[in-house]
């Protein structure tokens, strides 16, 4: 009988959490860390183009629009990334300290610097940027390049990183990364 209580006001409480808290969304109930990648199918090209961005902080996702209003990368929190961008997806990279350093070089190139929103190739040149583009040379100056499946199956450094790119479940084993939310 006890135990029963227990799981009746564990429930109580998770629910009255929610309904009090409506910001706070499911998504962001995931114990997310730097260097994690968020990427999301909820943009105005309806999903064919994708959005990405990266933690820098358990809460804190840096990524760049292209939206007039913000034109250079900006901080978002989970909450205001998931009140923008409904459905999303998450990987990690199986190294923590690969993850933090390229969080770290995501905060050093890209957090309030003027860099203007471009889709170009070439993702070692951040004159321009967007937002797979971030997300990779944050990676690529942490020592990581992040490859992609060619339709051969050989993998091959992008021109333009696209955020799907991150998600490809052969590409996301390939680079070492995992889920930690594979959901729309």
């Amino acid at each position: 009988m006890k135990s029963y209580k227990l799981v009746v006001l564990t429930l109580f409480l998770v629910l009255v959490s929610v309904t009090a808290f409506p910001g706070i969304s499911a998504k962001a109930a995931i114990n997310n860390k730097p260097g994690d990648i968020i990427i999301t199918n909820s943009t105005s090209s309806s999903g064919i183009v994708g959005h990405s961005g990266i933690y820098i902080t358990d809460t804190t996702i840096l990524h760049t629009s292209g939206w007039k209003s913000e034109p250079y990368p900006t901080v978002l929190t989970e909450s205001q990334w998931h009140s923008r961008y409904e459905k999303s997806k998450v990987v990690r990279s199986s190294s923590s300290t690969l993850g933090k350093n390229a969080a770290n070089k995501a905060i050093y190139y890209f957090k309030g610097k003027k860099i203007t929103y471009k889709i170009t190739s070439g993702p070692t040149n951040i004159a321009s940027t967007y937002c797979s583009e971030l997300v990779w040379y944050s990676y690529y100056k942490a020592g990581k390049t992040f490859k992609t499946r060619n339709s051969s199956g050989s993998f091959y450094q992008p021109t333009s990183p696209t955020p799907y790119n991150f998600i490809d479940k052969f590409n996301v084993s390939h680079n070492g990364f995992t889920f930690i939310d594979n959901s729309w």
